[in-house]
């Protein structure tokens, strides 16, 4: 299912349309408090003391309201609070404040510390320090706060943080100096875009929606969404289906050397339902080539453009150094083409390329570094912007590949979270280009996309759970492709 995400500007506008709408922001705040206490209600009794580390924004009011729902709901849980904000009465209008509002109703019995040293034993920290208005490096006393909380003995401790962890930029998910490292996070009202680019996943832990009682307006759009808890769609396999009812995939072979990468490709199609396999390689190559892959056919990259039609999707680039044949023989085909790998150098060199494939139903599937180098951008262009600066045309999709996996089309980009490590090594990518012709021959361009992309994180889940997260064998991960497309009727 996707859910609403975005960027602070767009957390901000959901936020108001609440408010214009006529939800109190103070009501807003105890929702968000008590989204927090549902996940972790549980973890309390397992602690010695729950520490609340509250800045002196919205955030931070989030923090003290769940305080104050701790102790009316857990009244024997050692609730400590540590402020890292200004809740002066003078200074405050707390009729308008909601924060500040929740400072003054706070528990008397709740104790306030202020020194680091009173924080001993097993402890439940509580982030609610910054929110998703942090667009520098945190405060001195803030950066002590997250440092002490991260050098804490991992095995006496468990982190939660509200809406993001403090130090992490919510729209980039870039680091700003030192960040909270969280068990879990509570996002409020939508996904930050944050908590899935750059370090913010890895700071962010288990990731889950608090729910505010905000509703979207229905002129609200979203450019992000979330597929929350991300399950591939099943193939409805027909009784009277045959090979040539499966689509046939052409790969564009490229070096000898690197055959592997066009394999890969061709047996994830495969896996994933695809009938018919042809890899096109120069015809001096195919004697060294016949065999390697039982069932895949070969065929001579000259006189390609007399049989083109003949296939229902193509893969170019795994393996890919130079250019195979003339792209123009693409030109009016009717089928899918799949990017990858090598073919982004070639579309930089080559501006013709990119004309002809302006005009196909193209997918194109670059990891971090092909991407950087397409657009020319340095290392330190954050994620998300590398993502929103691609080039699409209407009938183009980018699969930007990472982590957490952003599917662009030219209406919205949808967010595939992280799931699987162990698909961190040599060869998943190509796996996920033969997912990715085959679910699109399914389920259509932009569908296809992102539920390739799904397929290929419930491979990977299942290579870590039937093996291990370092079970790096690319045999192992394409049987998996196999077992998700399960047909359950």
């Amino acid at each position: 299912m996707e859910i609403p995400a975005g960027l602070t500007a767009d957390s901000r506008a959901f936020d108001k349309s609440a408010t214009d709408s006529g939800i109190p922001s103070l009501l807003l705040m105890e929702n968000a408090a008590m989204s927090v206490f549902l996940e972790i209600k549980e973890l309390v009794p397992c602690f010695d003391k729950v520490v609340v580390f509250a800045g002196g924004g919205g955030n931070g009011g989030d923090g003290l309201a769940l305080l104050r729902i701790l102790k009316d709901r857990i009244p024997e849980a050692d609730l400590q609070l540590m402020l890292f904000g200004k809740f002066d009465e003078e200074a405050l209008d707390y009729s308008r404040n909601a924060a500040a509002f929740n400072y003054k109703i706070l528990p008397y019995s709740v104790k306030t510390i202020d020194d680091f040293n009173e924080i001993t034993g097993t402890v439940l920290f509580v982030d609610a320090l910054v929110g998703t208005g942090l667009k520098s490096a945190l405060r001195e006393k803030t950066k002590e706060a997250v440092e002490f909380i991260n050098s804490y003995d991992a095995e006496k401790k468990y982190v939660v943080s509200v809406d993001i962890p403090s130090g992490i930029d919510s729209d980039t998910g870039e680091a700003r100096g030192p960040a909270v490292k969280a068990d879990l996070t509570v996002t409020m009202g939508i996904y930050k875009v944050g908590l899935f680019a750059g370090e913010g996943a890895a700071h962010s832990g288990r990731t889950v929606l608090g729910k505010i009682s905000a509703t979207q307006k229905n002129d609200q759009k979203f450019q992000y969404v979330v597929e929350d808890d991300p399950k591939p769609l099943a193939h409805m396999v027909p009784v009277d289906g045959f090979k040539n009812r499966n689509g046939h995939l052409l790969v564009i072979g490229g070096d000898i050397d690197k055959i592997g990468a066009t394999i890969i490709s061709a047996k994830s199609f495969m896996a994933c339902g695809g009938g018919l396999v042809t890899a096109a390689f120069p015809k001096a190559l195919h004697p060294q080539i016949a065999g390697v892959m039982p069932g895949m056919m070969l065929v001579d990259t000259e006189g390609l453009e007399s049989k083109i039609d003949s296939y229902t999707a193509i893969v170019i680039g795994p393996g890919l150094t130079k250019t195979p044949f003339d792209f123009n023989i693409l030109i009016g085909f009717k089928g899918i083409v799949v990017v990858d790998a090598g073919m982004f150098d070639l579309m930089k060199d080559d501006e013709n390329t990119g004309k002809v494939l302006a005009g196909l139903k193209v997918v194109f599937t670059p990891h971090q570094g092909e991407l950087r180098r397409f657009l020319g951008a340095d290392r330190e262009e954050p994620w998300v912007s590398l993502v929103a600066h691609f080039p699409l045309e209407k009938e183009h999709v980018l699969v930007a590949k990472s982590h957490a996996t952003f599917v662009r089309t030219a209406e919205k980009t949808v967010i595939v979270p992280h799931g699987a490590k162990a698909l961190a090594f040599a060869g998943s990518g190509d796996c996920l280009t033969g997912i990715i012709a085959c679910e699109t021959l399914f389920h259509g361009l932009a569908k296809g996309a992102v539920n390739g992309v799904i397929r290929h994180r419930a491979a990977g889940v299942l290579l870590e759970e039937n093996f291990s997260a370092t079970a790096h064998d690319i045999e192992l991960l394409v049987k998996q492709i196999a077992l998700t497309g399960r047909d359950e009727n």
